[in-house]
């Protein structure tokens, strides 16, 4: 079949030129940005520049004020404590809260709706603490995403160097398990890593959201080289309700994932490896893994080179019980580059590649143009366009154009 070209907007709509340049001012885009709450900006009375680039993506200080978990060393927090009398009991003398409300204006041209406002598409209620020194949580509720309630996403229990000092960390609740790579939440663009949200299997287990028990461990290497190794548990099904036995984990197995790396004044190199496998309610049994290098490179202080590509297989993808068994190969991953080229404009390129051998219609071969320019170091414009790279077939008769508009605003 001849690959049909699609154009970003039909014929008779109105252009992606003209509807740039008249919303360009109001409209409003939402990318999830977890960790950029602006209650760390008030309890330190710093500006987001101080952990961002340009949020929600972080700088050096912002990585190590996170992996410090969410403590700034040294901070005096007295003047906003409550005075309990009791040197054990820490609270701060405001409830730690932040919002955010994100809407957006979207063009596509895979559905018979081609420009929709959806607004909201989302409302998060934010919060983050310190219980004690070292000791932090953090969480964030959907009030309202796409229309519905959708809960708790993000929510856990921070310890920071857990053991006399020494740079041993531990992370408990609900998280994603490619937040060691390069968290979504942080990503600049609308357009998502393909390969971690992306079924393969017909299995729960993502490289997304999961309940998971995380410890990391840094050292130096050599005085000019740093290591980070990092070991998880997870349940490996999601972070779905529990069953009628309140539990939620639906197997007897649990999951397990691990990170190498190595950070060389700024840069970074890493290798990540994911391994677990799940029983359906036949007792039949899908065994996988995910496994590839991951890189973070800075090029004449200036340009931002990132990106990660892994390679996994599913022994039955399908659980069938007899028979052919479904093993599945695949791989994906991405590359992208930042560059800030003017006063608060960071312009960003991001392509996607995913292989799903067997199951072609998930097969994806994008490239995103992204320009984000902050209006205020919590208010964010924004234009974006992805284009459809991968050829059509029987099982994928349309390519997928898309263009985004919008604001990010949080307080």
């Amino acid at each position: 079949m001849k690959a049909k070209s699609i154009p970003l907007l039909p014929s008779n709509s109105i252009s992606f030129f003209h509807i740039f340049t008249a919303f360009l001012l109001i409209s409003i885009f939402s990318i999830e940005s977890a960790h950029a709450i602006p209650a760390f900006a008030r309890r330190h009375k710093i500006s987001c520049v101080t952990c961002h680039i340009g949020f929600p993506m972080l700088n050096g200080f912002g990585e190590m004020f996170a992996g410090n978990g969410y403590q700034l060393p040294g901070a005096d927090l007295s003047d906003q404590l409550v005075d309990t009398g009791d040197e054990e009991l820490m609270l701060l003398n405001h409830m730690p809260l932040a919002i955010r409300v994100d809407t957006f204006f979207r063009s596509r041209s895979d559905t018979k709706t081609s420009n929709d406002f959806q607004a909201p598409f989302s409302l998060k209620i934010l919060s983050s603490a310190p219980i004690k020194k070292d000791i932090s949580y953090y969480f964030y509720f959907f009030v309202d995403e796409r229309g519905d309630i959708t809960g708790i996403e993000d929510a856990f229990i921070y310890f920071n160097d857990g053991y006399k000092d020494v740079d041993l960390d531990m992370r408990i609740g609900q998280f994603q398990a490619s937040d060691i790579l390069f968290p979504r939440e942080q990503r600049l663009t609308f357009q998502d890593f393909t390969y971690y949200t992306t079924a393969v299997s017909n299995s729960n287990f993502r490289l997304t959201y999961d309940r998971i028990v995380e410890v990391s461990y840094s050292f130096e290497l050599t005085d000019s080289i740093e290591m980070a190794v990092v070991g998880a548990v997870a349940n490996g099904n999601g972070i779905g309700v529990a069953d009628s036995d309140r539990n939620f984990d639906s197997d007897e197995f649990k999951n397990f994932y691990a990170k190498m790396s190595l950070d060389f004044g700024g840069d970074s190199i890493g290798l990540y490896g994911y391994s677990g496998r799940e029983q359906n309610t036949s007792n039949t049994r899908n065994e996988f893994f995910r496994i590839g290098p991951d890189f973070n490179f800075t090029i004449a202080d200036t340009f931002n080179l990132w990106g990660n590509i892994l390679y996994g297989e599913d022994s039955n993808a399908t659980f069938a019980s007899s028979g052919d068994l479904g093993k599945i190969e695949s791989w994906g991953g991405f590359i992208g580059v930042t560059y800030p080229f003017m006063d608060n404009w960071i312009a960003s390129l991001l392509y996607n590649r995913v292989k799903v051998y067997g199951k072609q219609p998930l097969d994806a071969n994008t490239l995103t143009v992204n320009f984000s320019y902050w209006l205020a170091r919590n208010f964010k414009l924004m234009a974006e366009a992805t284009a459809d790279l991968e050829g059509t077939s029987p099982g994928r008769s349309e390519k997928t154009h898309t263009g985004v508009l919008g604001i990010v605003l949080a307080y």
